[in-house]
């Protein structure tokens, strides 16, 4: 068995370990330690289409993807879903194995750190001292088996032996042979050599590595041999091993190998591609390449079977009921039955994807008043845009599923005023609508204003979209001579010239985001027309008579503020409106607001003010310096700002602003510190939040006001706590801004509290920070707009 005599060979060699790796045993960290303090209620939207690897039990099929880990009982056809939000250590889980012996799931990431989820109690611990090896530039876990009571680890520095019973490392071997050290291994397995002793094969980046289980020293490269004849260029490169009918065979990058007993190998020439993974019973041996199957009988006849549907294959197993199972780049777990022993094609028989975006990786946000995001900017190819609905349903509407949009990519921002209707800006294809009916339209210059960027045929780079206070649909352009469109609610299309004028002149076309205010001023983020990617400045355009050109008015700032006073930097992300008519700006260097007139658009004199930390001992200004991607406003009219170093959530405060929370990877499930996008869906106070590696949602527990005074709703009811507690006591049904008061029965005041939004907490205590008594508590909440008093009742229990 391979367990004793690894074990054999580290009681034998004290110093193995230490000669491989320094410091690389280390303690398991449990994911589950401290999981209500890191995640509260937050959720993972992640896309588990893209599958990596997978494995079978006797009753689940399990896979491995871009976004988490999900498993399938193949009975039920039940889904389960693992994602950070679960305790898993990140995204982009590279392999996976599953430990039958155990009831553990093993997964494995880029960044050398491992997990293993308890299938019963489904508890997560990760692994980190793989990814600790720093004398190792690179630490990717490549494939992961299961061996008796070993767990085989192929990384990108060697093998790892880990004892799944002790949790540690127990051997590795970083030096196969004459290969150099540190050498990428991408898969290993055990099985006889032609005289039938045990041995360790090992896929290397330049040929097989073996070397004797029973050897005395793992360590010594001596003890291992490299075997490449047969193999030339491409082929060299092992990707994957499996055994069949007694012989080795090797999937290299560019064909299907079989060893034979002399340590020669032949190619098959079943495929010039990458054979990324093998899997073989005593009936079958199967490999997957792209767009194919290869197929090996008992009597080692091989067969090519094309798979219909299937783009990019990655991983495969066989599980006896249903026959093969396909995990694939983009298309999920499919299950595609028995491939039989013959050429021809195949259909899928079913596919298993968990419902969530196409993609997940979005650069714009936009929530609707009930509840529904709208979302886009997916770096996938054909992913397009996409909707989540109020009852967790997810569309993506690319051309995959609508040919409405055949050709049409590159969404990059969307717009909705409603639920059943949104608008997504392509950079190349124009603007698509979704109407409420659910059919799209792609408006380009066939049918609008539009027109293709200078010296293109058909290339229209749309970058914003927007909605006046008279329904009229406003869309800006890159690159054309008309930057500017505005559709009215009847349908007709106009387009307008450059704006000229206050440093912008008639070259100037190209109008990125825009944003329109409470005065129906535009915002407009104006690119260098000689570099796209490059930011020249915010335009506050005043279009009046919204098809009459003659009557705008507009500043355009350009230049770097100082002293708290104008723009941060010039370099412009977002533009937002609080319900204080506060217009928040994001900028490259820090955020900024202007006090909203209404007439900034012809104000000379207006500028923008940088806010202030009310706490001095962080500074003066607040998140000065930092890179501000996305700015979002929640119902409680607190300020969410998207950062190259996490979210941050600020509120004013007597003297300036306070922090409420600022998430990062260390605090809490984000997958990435890099966060893209941010929005607040009004009806809930659920924040969305978009990072480079996929979006989540968080529960900020601010909820929109009420219009009108009315009966509170206060839980939980009655309060039970003890004297050591931290109670928390609900109020909602609040309105806009409004003064609470928690009275006695008799009415005497015990405590004065002001909120913005629909909802406010009580910490159960009185005006000098002493829990209350038991008792019946009158709640008296007051609007502060005239909107009258509405009352609750709660009783404390101590």
């Amino acid at each position: 068995m391979i367990s004793s005599v690894v074990k054999n060979n580290v009681k034998n060699n004290i110093l193995l370990i230490a000669a491989s790796i320094t410091g690389f045993v280390g303690a398991p960290f449990s994911n589950a330690q401290n999981q209500a303090n890191r995640t509260g209620d937050w959720t993972a939207h992640t896309s588990f289409r893209q599958v990596r690897s997978i494995d079978a039990s006797s009753t689940h099929i399990w896979s491995a993807t871009s976004g988490g880990v999900y498993s399938y009982e193949i009975d039920s056809g039940e889904i389960e879903r693992f994602t950070v939000v679960s305790g898993l250590h990140g995204v982009e889980a590279t392999t996976l194995a599953v430990d039958t012996a155990r009831n553990f799931i093993w997964i494995g990431y880029r960044d050398g750190v491992f997990d293993r989820l308890d299938v019963e109690s489904r508890t997560v611990i990760s692994f980190l001292d793989i990814s600790r090896a720093t004398q190792f530039a690179s630490r990717g876990i490549n494939r992961m088996r299961v061996h008796g009571d070993s767990l085989l680890i192929s990384t990108d520095f060697g093998v790892v032996v880990f004892d799944p019973l002790r949790s540690e490392v127990r051997d590795t071997y970083s030096r196969l042979g004459d290969n150099p050290a540190a050498t990428t291994i991408r898969d290993i397995l055990v099985a006889p050599d032609e005289s039938g002793e045990p041995q360790f094969w090992v896929a290397t980046v330049d040929g097989v590595a073996r070397a004797a289980v029973n050897a005395a020293n793992l360590q010594d490269p001596a003890s291992w041999t490299n075997e490449r004849t047969g193999f030339d260029g491409n082929s060299s490169e092992i990707h994957s091993l499996a055994v069949f009918g007694g012989s080795l065979y090797v999937g290299t990058a560019s064909d299907l190998f079989r060893r034979r007993q002399t340590p020669v190998y032949d190619a098959l020439f079943a495929t010039t591609n990458t054979i990324s993974q093998i899997f073989s019973t005593s009936e079958m041996l199967v490999a997957v390449e792209r767009f194919r199957l290869v197929v090996i009988d008992p009597s080692q006849s091989v067969f090519s079977v094309n798979l219909e549907g299937l783009q990019d294959p990655s991983s495969v197993v066989i599980e006896p009921d249903v026959g093969v199972w396909i995990g694939d780049l983009a298309g999920g777990l499919q299950a595609v039955g028995d491939p039989g022993f013959s050429s021809g094609i195949i259909d899928v028989l079913f596919s298993v994807i968990p419902n969530g975006p196409f993609d997940g990786l979005f650069s714009d946000l936009h929530t609707t008043s009930d509840g529904t995001l709208w979302a886009g900017g997916q770096s996938v190819a054909k992913s397009g845009f996409s909707r989540l609905g109020a009852d967790g349903e997810w569309t993506t509407y690319s051309e995959l599923f609508f040919n409405e949009l055949r050709g049409a990519s590159r969404f990059t921002t969307v717009y909705a005023d409603r639920a059943d209707e949104g608008w997504s800006a392509s950079e190349g294809a124009g603007v698509a609508h979704v109407s409420p009916d659910g059919s799209v339209t792609l408006f380009d210059a066939s049918n609008s204003s539009l027109k293709p960027a200078a010296g293109t045929q058909s290339f229209i780079i749309a970058a914003g979209v927007t909605a006046d206070a008279a329904g009229n649909i406003w869309v800006t352009t890159m690159a054309s001579d008309t930057p500017l469109h505005v559709r009215t609610p009847d349908g007709i299309w106009t387009g307008f010239e450059p704006v000229v004028g206050d440093g912008l002149s008639s070259r100037a076309t190209a109008y990125n985001k825009i944003y329109n205010d409470s005065f129906d001023q535009k915002w407009i983020i104006v690119r260098s027309e000689n570099n796209l990617s490059l930011t020249k400045g915010l335009m506050v355009l005043d279009t009046g008579d919204p098809l009459d050109a003659n009557d705008d008015v507009h500043r355009f700032f350009d230049e770097d503020g100082g002293s708290g006073q104008g723009l941060p930097s010039f370099k412009v992300s977002s533009v937002v409106e609080d319900r204080d008519g506060l217009v928040w700006i994001g900028t490259e260097s820090g955020p900024a607001y202007f006090v909203n007139t209404g007439i900034i658009a012809r104000d000379a004199n207006a500028t923008a003010i940088w806010p202030q930390w009310a706490d001095r001992s962080q500074g003066t200004f607040m998140l000065f310096g930092l890179r501000i991607n996305d700015v979002a406003i929640d119902p409680a009219n607190r300020i969410w700002f998207a950062t190259a170093e996490g979210a941050w959530l600020v509120q004013a405060v007597e003297g300036g602003y306070e922090a409420v929370h600022h998430f990062t990877t260390d605090n809490s499930p984000l997958f990435s510190d890099e966060v893209t996008a941010i929005d607040v869906d009004q009806s809930s106070g659920r924040v969305y939040i978009g990072t480079d590696l996929g979006l989540l949602s968080f529960d900020s527990g601010a909820v929109a006001p009420s219009r009108e005074a009315s009966d509170l709703f206060i839980y939980p009811n009655p309060v039970r706590f003890s004297e050591s507690a931290n109670p928390v006591v609900t109020i909602d049904g609040l309105v806009e801004r409004t003064e609470i008061r928690i009275l006695t029965a008799s009415g005497s005041l015990v405590r004065r509290l002001t909120g913005r939004g629909g909802r406010i907490t009580w910490d159960a205590k009185d005006e000098r920070g002493r829990l209350v008594d038991s008792g019946i508590y009158i709640v008296a909440a007051v609007g502060q707009d005239g909107e009258g008093t509405a009352y609750g009742r709660v009783a404390v229990i101590r």
